[in-house]
């Protein structure tokens, strides 16, 4: 919002430019509604319209989201280090439904760190509105996604979106949406003939109850389901890329990828559940969540978000990378859209690193899956989707069980033990906080504790330390020679660095094949060993 001026924005709505979906929101005065970028109806006036940063600032303005745009559904607006400022946190969080049920305003500043009015005033710097504005809109949106995309009850959807009562939610998603729920169902099957609505968000159809008969059956809170969604995303979208990471670390029982279909199981707040993406489709990405309770679908559509890195700014990352690293053009042109592959918390990234010191990915899969077969328990029969049949593994428990399962350097198992149960895990740290926190614990150094920023909150601009792989590709480019020069060529790359890294990791692995640029990463090399010897 703050790089762009009005005539800027007003060309980009001109143009119906998908590109800047979530970065801004237009809102027209004669009407009274408010619009995404690539609205496709007519342009209003150049005098008739604002500029606002987010939804919720628009509905503070008074205005109705559009009926043919669905501005409250756009891929999330990116920021340039949303792990970095205090406010990508928090919408971070909101996203997951931390004000949801009986979270508050000050939980989530005290999980943030910060005082309410600190809290307050950076949501409002970045994106014009409160915690609780968002929250409002953040549940109307999701209710509306199962409105219109499911035969689930209204009294059901209320609870699954986090409203306190039917009635509060009646009220809310009348006033965004125009009309009252039950309207708003009947129109959606009455244009698509009875079928769910698609969409630019998340659209969302009950399959089934587990235990109950047929979609559209009662499905009491606490009872779980089977769901579909829809999720957006600004393309280019590396997917191949993704897949390929993952399926390099995927835990059996755990993780599993069927060419390009992702499954993954996932500890959620109130149950476990079961996520299945095809990452080779189009966007928007198909989805199948399986919730063992309902109330775990924002939170799990959050986690998906966060793994795949869906609210990236790809035309603008791959441009800043080419114009900062013209030695980059040909990776990024081979491999555009790439993504941070995520991991659930920043404790399972610190697992994995400590675990995979010193030795190869493989085989810091093999301990890691030892732990799962040791530590955790079977999926519910109606949670498993084909391969995938356990949960993964505590981090916690697996730290402090790490002599039952962990081959390697005694010194190894004392820094699982010490490390991964530390607070400065906590995901609402920001990541200069979390990295200086991580290096004072013994056997963690530069690059565990970046690799943990890398993956475990999405850092945008992250270099990990002396990384051989790195340096490897480097030198095939003529980047650089050493690893103080790599450092400083990467620091041209800010605030994108971590979107550099990845670009030449993948040069790596095409490197150990005998290729140049390779649109297929491999496993990433192994770690430096950081800590006193065994």
């Amino acid at each position: 919002m703050q790089t762009m001026t009005d005539d800027e924005r007003f060309a980009a709505i001109r143009a119906r430019d998908a590109r800047f979906d979530g970065m801004f929101f237009t809102c027209v005065r004669s009407t009274g509604i408010f619009c995404r970028p690539s609205c496709p109806a007519r342009t209003p006036s150049r005098g008739g319209v604002e500029f606002v940063p987010s939804a919720a600032a628009a509905v503070a303005a008074g205005y109705r989201a559009c009926k043919r745009c669905g501005p409250t559904a756009p891929p999330g607006s990116p920021d340039d280090d949303p792990a970095g400022s205090l406010a990508g946190r928090a919408l971070r969080l909101l996203e997951a439904g931390a004000l949801d049920g009986d979270g508050t305003v000050p939980a989530l500043a005290a999980r943030l760190a910060v005082s309410e009015r600190t809290l307050h005033r950076a949501l409002v710097e970045r994106t014009g509105a409160g915690a609780l504005a968002h929250a409002r809109i953040l549940r109307a949106r999701r209710a509306h996604d199962l409105v219109t995309g499911s035969d689930l009850p209204l009294a059901t959807i209320a609870h699954i979106a986090g409203f306190g009562s039917e009635r509060q939610f009646h009220d809310a998603f009348s006033r965004l949406f125009g009309h009252a729920p039950s309207v708003v169902r009947e129109r959606s099957r009455g244009a698509r003939g009875s079928r769910p609505e698609d969409g630019p968000g998340v659209r969302a159809e009950a399959d089934g109850c587990h235990g109950a008969a047929g979609a559209g059956a009662q499905c009491p809170i606490g009872q779980g389901a089977s769901v579909t969604a829809r999720l957006a995303l600004r393309g280019p979208f590396d997917g191949a890329g993704l897949a390929d990471w993952f399926s390099h670390r995927a835990v059996p029982g755990v993780e599993q990828l069927d060419g390009f279909v992702w499954t993954r199981a996932l500890r959620l707040p109130h149950g476990p559940g079961v996520v299945r993406v095809d990452l080779a489709g189009p966007a928007p990405l198909a989805a199948r969540l399986r919730l063992a309770d309902l109330r775990d679908h924002a939170a799990a559509l959050a986690a998906v978000r966060h793994l795949l890195d869906l609210d990236a700014d790809p035309v603008g990352i791959d441009a800043g990378l080419v114009e900062a690293l013209p030695a980059l053009a040909p990776l990024v042109a081979a491999r555009p859209g790439v993504r941070l592959p995520g991991t659930p918390s920043p404790r399972e990234a610190l697992l994995w690193a400590i675990t995979g010191q010193q030795i190869t990915t493989a085989q810091a899969r093999e301990q890691i899956t030892r732990a799962t077969d040791l530590l955790t328990e079977e999926l519910p029969e109606a949670l498993r989707p084909g391969g995938v049949h356990r949960l993964p593994v505590d981090p916690m428990r697996a730290a402090a069980t790490a002599a039952e399962w962990f081959r390697g350097p005694s010194a190894r198992r004392r820094t699982l033990a010490s490390a991964v149960p530390s607070p400065a895990l906590e995901e609402a740290a920001g990541p200069q906080a979390l990295r200086e926190h991580l290096l004072a614990l013994p056997g963690v150094g530069p690059w565990t504790a970046d690799y943990v920023l890398l993956r475990g909150v999405r850092a945008v601009d992250v270099a990990p330390a002396r990384d051989a792989a790195l340096l490897a590709a480097a030198r095939d480019l003529g980047l650089a020679e050493n690893h103080a020069a790599l450092a400083a060529a990467l620091r041209a790359a800010s605030p994108w660095r971590s979107y550099a890294c990845l670009h030449l990791w993948h040069h790596a692995a095409a490197l150990r094949r005998g290729g140049t640029v390779s649109a297929t990463p491999a496993p990433h090399t192994p770690a430096p060993v950081e800590g006193p010897p065994s």
